[in-house]
């Protein structure tokens, strides 16, 4: 065995050690990103790198050739202005064109679903989504011009498909280059309330259904998990337990327990028992404050959930799912952009001094890394937690017990709404002279990836 592939090995032992409870040698160091090395390297705008990706992915190289000492790390490659330009897509602020071109993409509050066609989403999500929000979000799609709508869908799907082939390209390279394993795998999987509140109705909105109509809410979101759980199926290769699949949340720390109880709680629970149920773990990234909920994230599947925590104090998520869940936090995103690495330094031994007795834990910054984040605290941030992280006698890792590969993502049973069944198709095709099973295979293989196209088209 290699020595780079000794230290991959031990990093992803360490993580699954962590996220399942399990003792390790020291206290695993991860981290997500989107266009943070774009501010560190200082070489291109962030408009050069959300429009090309390979931009993107050689201020990645270069700042991993410095900072690798990472146990797992996801990088975000967001370089989507080429597809947004095309489709007409108001999702984002673009850097360059919208906002200055050394400002990072801006999320602007869209509504583009109605009060009255919860309905309609609740009969047929996908067709909804098709039908009436992309066409709104997305201007040229929906143009009345045939040959304008037409040439945008098609500019899309290629885009779509060379930009996701390209961009799962560069993580096998940097873990042989560097020794930095993949944390996430797949695409960021939204709950359906969140799904709701970003992507249809508008964040205010959003919220103001809960207290307004939650029967509603709620049998939507209920009619949204098959089209999230094929998302995942369809991005998620085989792999078990390790890479992590991503799960960011957003409305759940602006609503009470009794809300979240009702409208948030049970699909979110589905989402992730139907991943788990297929062998994989989460990284749910609980943004804000989110200490109203920690007794019911208690009855989230032990060992298989990482609780990201942004705000929520540690101290009391320890005490409430110590144990239970493992927990990932502990620095500030504010502190790596203005702080001082005395700070830096700080932070990170009394944060690993509270959780010295808890194997479940995973130093990461409160969100994704800054792009102003500073040089020096970088450093020192690494070098603290190798520090102050390792247990006086050293313990070896190994794969922990009861740990199963996942199914492939290709496998996946999808969601019959989601997609046009092979056996429709077979009846236009009539009798067949081959061998079906070719056919309909090579039919499946193409199919599966329209509902995540949709997904990001309108994500």
């Amino acid at each position: 065995m290699s020595e780079l592939k000794q230290i991959v090995d031990t990093k992803v032992a360490r993580m699954r050690a962590a996220v399942s409870l399990q003792a390790h040698d020291q206290v695993p160091i991860a981290a997500m990103s989107d266009f943070w090395p774009v501010g560190m390297q200082k070489k291109y705008t962030m408009q050069q790198a959300f429009y090309d990706v390979d931009i993107l992915a050689e201020c990645y190289r270069e700042s991993f050739s410095r900072w690798n000492q990472w146990d797992a790390f996801s990088p975000i490659l967001y370089s989507l202005g080429q597809m947004l330009d095309a489709t007409g897509s108001r999702r984002y602020n673009v850097p360059g064109r919208d906002i200055a071109p050394e400002a990072e993409f801006q999320h602007p509050d869209l509504t583009l679903m109605s009060a009255d066609e919860y309905q309609k989403l609740i009969d047929d999500p996908m067709k909804f989504q098709i039908d009436e929000v992309v066409p709104r979000l997305c201007q040229r799609i929906g143009s009345e011009d045939r040959v304008v709508s037409q040439k945008a869908m098609a500019k899309a799907a290629l885009f779509f498909g060379q930009w996701m082939g390209k961009a799962r390209t560069y993580a096998p390279v940097w873990v042989n280059e560097f020794g930095i394993p993949p944390m996430n795998q797949g695409t960021a999987l939204y709950n359906p309330m969140d799904w709701i509140a970003d992507k249809l109705r508008g964040f205010r909105q959003g919220l103001i259904d809960i207290r307004e109509r939650p029967e509603q809410v709620a049998e939507a979101c209920e009619a949204l998990v098959p089209f999230i759980l094929n998302v995942g199926y369809a991005t998620a290769p085989a792999g078990g337990d390790f890479p992590l699949l991503f799960n960011p949340q957003h409305v759940s720390p602006f609503i009470g327990p009794k809300q979240y109880e009702k409208v948030y709680w049970p699909t979110f629970k589905k989402i992730v028992d139907g991943f788990v149920a297929r062998g994989y773990t989460i990284w749910v990234l609980f943004e804000n404050n989110q200490a109203q909920h920690l007794e019911k994230l208690q009855e989230l599947p032990h060992g298989k959930v990482v609780a990201h925590l942004e705000a929520t104090d540690l101290a009391a998520a320890k005490k409430a799912l110590g144990g239970k869940i493992c927990i990932a936090g502990g620095m500030p995103s504010a502190m790596l952009a203005k702080g001082t690495p005395e700070e830096v330094r700080e932070q990170t031994k009394s944060v690993l001094k509270l959780f010295e007795d808890e194997p479940g834990f995973i130093m990461t910054c409160s969100t994704t890394l800054p792009s102003n984040a500073r040089a020096e605290n970088m450093t020192a941030w690494l070098e603290a937690t190798k520090e102050f992280g390792s247990p006086g006698v050293k313990r070896s890792i190994s794969l922990p017990e009861g740990v199963q590969p996942a199914a492939s993502g290709g496998s996946a049973e999808l969601d019959r709404k989601a997609i046009t069944p092979w056996e429709a198709i077979h009846a236009e095709f009539g009798q067949i002279r081959g061998d079906e099973e070719l056919i309909k295979n090579k039919w499946v293989e193409l199919e599966k990836f329209i509902t995540p196209f949709i997904y990001w088209l309108i994500k």
